[in-house]
């Protein structure tokens, strides 16, 4: 995971800012903080500096800023409301989504220390809730001004939970096949809904195997980004499970919760890519066995842009060094919400099938 690192400790009472921002000097009596601040629209947030970077407890941020959060210990994700924008992060994912949005940067992360207190990165108040700051030794000043419309999200009379499958397809025909000459499979296994006993959960997404999709599926074969639009997750730096018995781990707490948590979720899908379209609609690409290596969150891709190759990662057979269970995992959500969840079996299948006949 690529982290910000803050390169600003400062000497003296010189006050240095974030980005293109300019120098200004600072009071050296007001660095001192017990909490939070706001003064004339001016807010100090106590930072704290770490190897990786400046980041702030959540709870000192709501208190300026009058939203509020709830940290799900079981899932580790953290949802904070500021206004009308509603965040939402998962713990281990460097993925920020805003409104059902997923933003262009690998900065912002969910920190959970040993006392489970949560903090987050400076850069969700720069880039989350689009402020810029100017920092001391020990604060974070922005300028808060009150409340402000929400930042994207989906039109207000969205109403995606009544789509019938027409709807759907209209909305989602832009994109293309993920896989140039295969074809969608209609194995009920391999849809969304279907039962994942062995995690206690169920599938969220698309699976493409090469027994049930054709097109010649193996390690070689490329992975196309299917539409215009930007990436916001590139697994460059990915490590897959050290052993089976790490993975089994993972899935023995499964049984243990009767479900599966986000966190465990997202390790089991391996090394992924992001990909965020216009309209709310996103794609997350699973189980790749590689990315181009100068694929970044943030480029801009289309339908001929090879995002990653075919592979297994986050699988027993990548566990067991084989090739077992080789395919590509699709989700694909709307505004941060699986697709089908408004369909019957019967209409996802029908979706799919009329999108990539």
């Amino acid at each position: 995971m690529k982290r910000f690192i803050l390169g600003m400790f400062l000497v003296g009472a010189v006050m240095m800012t974030s980005g293109c921002q300019q120098t200004t000097e600072e009071d050296p009596t007001q660095d001192n903080l017990e909490g939070p601040q706001l003064e004339e629209d001016v807010a100090k947030l106590p930072i704290e500096i770490k190897e990786d970077g400046a980041r702030f407890k959540v709870d000192d941020l709501i208190q300026i800023t009058g939203g509020d959060y709830s940290f799900d210990e079981l899932h580790r994700t953290l949802e904070i409301t500021v206004d009308e924008d509603h965040f939402y992060l998962i713990d281990e994912v460097p993925v920020l989504e805003r409104n059902g949005e997923y933003l262009a940067t690998d900065r912002i992360y969910l920190i959970v220390n040993e006392e489970d207190e949560v903090y987050l990165p400076t850069a969700f108040i720069e880039e989350g809730l689009n402020t810029p700051l100017t920092f001391s030794e020990e604060a974070a000043s922005f300028s808060w001004f009150g409340p402000t419309e929400a930042v994207g999200g989906p039109p207000e009379a969205f109403n995606f939970e009544e789509w019938n499958a027409d709807q759907m397809v209209a909305y989602l025909d832009f994109l293309e096949k993920p896989i140039a000459g295969a074809e969608v499979s209609t194995v009920s296994t391999h849809l969304p809904g279907a039962p994942r006993a062995y995690r206690n959960g169920f599938h969220e997404g698309i699976d493409w195997y090469d027994f049930s999709s054709g097109g010649n599926i193996n390690t070689d074969t490329p992975i196309y980004a299917m539409g215009e639009g930007i990436v916001v997750r590139a697994d460059q730096e990915y490590e897959e499970y050290p052993s089976p018995e790490v993975r089994n781990q993972d899935l023995a707490l499964t049984a243990e919760y009767g479900e599966t948590p986000e966190y465990i979720f997202d390790r089991l899908r391996g090394r992924q890519v992001w990909v965020q379209y216009p309209n709310g609609v996103m794609n997350r690409f699973a189980h790749l066995d590689n990315i181009p290596e100068d694929l970044n969150v943030g480029d801009r891709v289309n339908a001929e842009t090879i995002i990653g190759y075919v592979g297994n990662s986050g699988t027993s057979g990548a566990v067991n060094q084989d090739l077992s269970e080789l395919h590509l995992h699709q989700d694909l959500l709307i505004y941060g919400e699986l697709f089908w969840k408004p369909l019957s079996q019967e209409e996802v299948r029908e979706v799919l099938l009329r999108i990539w006949e």
